[in-house]
C-alpha cells in the first residue's frame, strides 16, 4: 500500500442523519435473505484492499468480489435500501453500536470451525470484536482485526530535538504525560510567526481524542461514562476533569494542531515533511515514517503513561464484520476467512502496516533496516502492554465525542468560553446523542 494513501483511511466519514441511523434497526427486523449469487459485496477502504487482494480472494473462494469504498453514509443508505454489503470495514469504536443495532452477524460458530482462524491464534486486539450484550471484550466474536497496533506509541523527529538542544527520550523508559508536555513545549517552534515544528501532535488530529482520554483514565480504573453508558461524566469526576484539562492544555500550549493553528495536511504527512517533533501513532505508521526528509532521523518510542500503570492497547482495531442481512453468510465468511488468514494476511504482515491479527504471523513483520530493527525492539516491549480493551459507548457513533470536542475547542482557545463551559457543552451534546441512540436501539 502506498504510504501517503493512509490519509483517506484516517479521515473517516461525516455525521449521519437520524433517519439514516435508524435504518439498520428497521432492516434488522426483516428476516435475513438466503441463497447466494456467487458474488460478495465488500465495503472497505480501497487503499487497504488492492486489485491483487481481490484476485487472490476470488481465486481462493471461486466467488466474485465487488468492492464498495468505505463510507458511513453509504453504508446506512444501503441498509435503508435493504441491500447492505455482505462484509464491511469497521473500527473498534463503532463495534458496540453496530452490534446493538443488530447490523452484524455473530461469527463465533464460524471461528470455532475455521482451520485458518483458530481462536487460540487470535491476537488480543480481536477482543474488541467480542460482545456479551453489556461489555466489550467478553462473549462471542462478531469480527476480526485485519491488523492492529499498540496505538499510543510515539515517533520522534530527532532534528527538531537537535535544533532545540534537547536530548531525544529513551526508547526503553516511557515518558509520563507530564514529562511529554514539558518536552513538547521545548521542541515546539515558530519563527517569524510561521510554524517550524509542532511539539506534540496526537489523537489523529483530535478525531480520536476520546480514545486517548479513555486510555489515560483507565490507568486509574476510571471511565468517561457512567457504568451503564447512559451519560458522559466529566465535570462530576475529578479524574476525568484532570485528563480532559491536560488534553485541553496541550492545545492551549500551542504544541498541537488546533482549529486556530491548523495544518492543511494530515499529521502523518506533516511528520514526513519534518514539521512535527513528536507524533503519537501506532506501529503501523512505521511503514511510512521514514520519508526522504526524516530517514535516519526518526525514533520509535514507548507509549507514555498517565498514572504509572503502563497500557498501550489499540484504539482503532480496524477490521471486518459480516452483515446480519447478508444473503449468503457462508460466501461472506469464505471471503472474510481468506482475507484474515490467507495470502492477503501474510502480505500485510510482511508490509509492516500493522501487527498481524494472528499471532502466528508476528514473526513475518519486517526487520531488515536499522529503523525496522529499532521499531521491533520497542514494539516487543509494547506488545506485553497491549492486552487491554477500551470500553466504547454502544449508544453513540465513533465521532460523536470528537465532533463536539473540535466544535467547542475553537471558542475556548479564543477565550470566548471558559474551560468549564467547554466541558459543559461537550457533556450536553454527547448526552443528547446518547439519549437519541438509546431511543433508536430501544435501550
Amino acid at each position: 500500500m502506498p504510504g501517503t494513501t493512509r490519509r483517506e483511511v484516517l479521515i473517516g466519514a461525516g455525521a449521519l442523519a437520524a433517519a439514516a441511523v435508524a435504518a439498520p434497526i428497521l432492516a434488522a427486523c426483516q428476516p435475513a435473505k438466503t441463497g447466494g449469487s456467487g458474488k460478495v459485496v465488500v465495503m472497505t477502504d480501497p487503499n487497504e484492499f488492492n486489485d491483487d487482494d481481490r484476485k487472490t480472494l476470488e481465486a481462493a473462494t471461486k466467488l466474485k468480489i465487488e468492492i464498495v469504498p468505505s463510507n458511513l453514509t453509504t453504508l446506512y443508505a444501503m441498509w435503508a435500501a435493504g441491500n447492505p454489503p455482505d462484509v464491511f470495514r469497521v473500527q473498534a469504536a463503532g463495534v458496540p453500536q453496530y452490534i446493538s443495532r443488530k447490523m452484524v452477524k455473530n461469527l463465533q460458530p464460524y471461528f470455532a470451525n475455521s482451520k485458518l482462524l483458530k481462536p487460540d491464534d487470535l491476537a488480543p486486539a480481536n477482543n474488541f470484536y467480542k460482545w456479551d450484550g453489556k461489555q466489550v471484550g467478553k462473549g462471542d466474536l462478531y469480527g476480526m482485526v485485519k491488523d492492529w497496533s499498540p496505538d499510543f506509541t510515539l515517533f520522534a523527529y530527532t532534528t527538531a530535538f537537535d535544533d532545540a538542544g534537547v536530548k531525544v527520550p529513551s526508547d526503553t523508559t516511557p515518558l509520563t504525560y507530564d514529562e511529554l508536555r514539558d518536552l513538547a513545549k521545548k521542541v515546539n517552534k515558530k519563527a517569524a510567526g510561521k510554524r517550524v515544528y509542532w511539539g506534540f501532535v496526537h489523537s489523529n488530529n483530535d478525531a480520536w481524542i476520546d480514545r486517548t482520554a479513555m486510555n489515560m483514565l483507565a490507568e486509574k480504573q476510571q471511565s468517561l461514562y457512567t457504568d451503564d453508558f447512559s451519560k458522559i461524566a466529566i465535570s462530576s469526576n475529578p479524574e476525568a476533569t484532570k485528563v480532559i484539562r491536560y488534553l485541553y492544555d496541550l492545545a492551549a500550549d500551542g504544541v498541537n494542531q488546533t482549529p486556530i493553528d491548523p495544518s492543511p495536511n494530515w499529521m502523518g504527512a506533516d511528520f514526513n515533511e519534518g514539521q512535527i517533533a513528536i507524533l503519537q501513532y501506532g506501529y503501523w505508521y512505521s511503514a511510512m515514517a521514514e520519508s526522504d526528509k526524516t530517514k535516519g532521523k526518526t525514533v520509535f518510542l514507548p507509549a507514555p503513561t498517565w498514572a504509572g500503570v503502563r497500557r498501550d492497547p489499540t484504539m482503532t482495531a480496524t477490521g471486518w464484520v459480516v452483515s446480519s442481512q447478508t444473503k449468503d453468510a457462508d460466501a461472506a465468511w469464505a471471503v472474510f476467512e481468506q482475507y484474515m488468514g490467507g495470502k492477503p494476511a501474510q502480505d500485510r504482515a510482511k508490509s509492516g502496516w500493522g501487527v498481524p491479527g494472528l499471532k502466528s504471523l508476528y514473526s513475518q513483520m519486517p526487520q531488515e533496516s536499522a529503523f525496522q530493527k529499532q521499531v521491533q525492539k520497542v514494539l516487543q516491549g509494547e506488545l506485553s502492554k497491549s492486552d487491554f480493551i477500551l470500553q466504547f459507548n454502544p449508544y453513540i457513533g465513533e465521532e460523536t465525542f470528537a465532533t463536539s470536542w473540535k466544535k467547542n475547542l475553537e471558542p475556548a482557545l479564543k477565550g470566548q468560553i471558559t474551560f468549564e463551559k467547554f466541558v459543559q457543552n461537550i457533556e450536553a451534546e454527547v448526552n443528547t446523542a446518547i439519549a437519541d441512540g438509546k431511543r433508536i436501539i430501544g435501550g
